[in-house]
């Protein structure tokens, strides 16, 4: 089946939709971003991750009526990506963020024991002890996560897909993704720990690849669910698990966010996500 054929089964979402997410995010994020940095309470930042998720239920509301569709619920949910899907898909989604991350954090507490406050534990009682936490904190992560990828994934991926493709979609989806990070990089104290030059382009660098598999995910199971539990899986095990339990004023150039080990476990699974999915669907041609 051709690209062309692939996008017209989809659901259409106009260019006035898409400008109308776009203004939204930008101006919304823009507010609430200056706020946060200004010295703003920290709920400011749960309402920031939703503004996505608002921003394309206002923009999917556009495109129905430009597609003449009569409005009911259900519908407007599949106009920004929540659907049911294959759960495979979904466990795949809470897998991979434990692989790119957890493999660099191993391989920083062997390099600095000291600095792993577990050290001197043996690694399957670490594991039992941050079991229940660690599932806990992913569903937490949930409620704020998803506010972000039904707007990221579950609305835009497939509106800029329909004008450049499939592949440039993942690029400029994810490059988006990075960017509207950045005024908490730089004014807001998220990721501290590195120069700034360094924290923009590793963050970058990190990021970038996990939206790509995000937007593999997306297109594959036809759902935002299991990139908005791929993006809640990476904020709990990076920010209340793993990186809870690791000290050293170096940390932030090897693991988290920031870190070169995991930027590069990061692409490794991004490049096998992307050529996975290319291959199957030059099958489908």
């Amino acid at each position: 089946m051709s690209r062309k054929k692939r996008i017209v089964k989809q659901i259409k979402i106009s260019k006035k939709a898409l400008t109308v997410f776009m203004s939204l995010v930008v101006l919304l994020s823009g507010v609430t971003e200056a706020i946060y940095c200004a010295g703003g309470p920290e709920w400011t930042v749960a309402l920031l991750m939703w503004i996505p998720a608002i921003s394309a239920f206002i923009a999917a509301g556009v495109a129905m009526a430009d597609n003449k569709d009569r409005f009911n619920p259900i519908k407007h949910f599949r106009y920004v990506g929540i659907k049911f899907c294959n759960p495979l898909y979904v466990l795949l989604a809470v897998v991979i963020p434990f692989i790119y991350l957890f493999i660099p954090y191993r391989i920083y507490w062997t390099m600095h024991p000291e600095n792993f406050s577990y050290n001197g534990v043996s690694f399957d009682v670490v594991l039992k002890d941050l079991a229940l936490y660690t599932v806990i904190y992913v569903l937490i992560s949930l409620i704020t996560a998803i506010g972000e990828e039904i707007g990221w994934r579950g609305f835009m991926l497939p509106a800029i897909m329909q004008r450049i493709g499939d592949k440039g979609a993942l690029a400029f989806v994810s490059i988006f993704w990075c960017l509207w990070h950045f005024p908490l990089l730089i004014f807001g104290g998220y990721m501290e720990g590195t120069p700034l030059w360094y924290q923009l382009a590793a963050f970058t660098l990190c990021i970038f690849p996990v939206g790509i598999i995000a937007g593999v995910l997306t297109f594959k199971s036809k759902s935002v669910w299991p990139a908005a539990f791929l993006h809640a899986a990476h904020n709990a095990y990076d920010q209340t698990v793993f990186g809870v339990i690791t000290k050293g004023e170096d940390r932030m150039f090897f693991v988290s966010e920031t870190g070169v080990f995991t930027i590069v476990f990061a692409w490794i699974i991004a490049v096998i996500a992307f050529v996975i999915f290319v291959k199957n669907n030059k099958k489908n041609i």
